[in-house]
């Protein structure tokens, strides 16, 4: 049976991983609020996919491994935001 975190955890992990697959494929953010601050959106797809798996993995990873890996995806996350954009923009 399904606890509410865990129904949670799903919900959260299909977003991630439907605006990362999103984000890959268009090559624009889907959140308006978020394409001017993203100057890598295919970089931030990836990101957000690799927390999607961290999150949906979740149930049959240990922390050692869960931890790090949602952190991988946080900091590409985080890079995609702060890095030069690729055409010198």
């Amino acid at each position: 049976m399904l606890t509410v975190v865990q129904a949670a955890t799903i919900v959260v992990a299909l977003g991630f991983g439907t605006v990362g697959v999103w984000t890959i494929v268009t090559g624009r953010v889907v959140f308006p609020w978020l394409r001017r601050s993203v100057r890598r959106p295919v970089v931030w797809g990836v990101g957000t996919l690799v927390m999607a798996v961290a999150l949906a993995a979740a149930p049959a990873l240990t922390f050692t491994v869960f931890v790090p890996l949602l952190m991988v995806g946080v900091a590409v996350v985080g890079f995609a935001q702060v890095s030069r954009p690729r055409n010198g923009s």
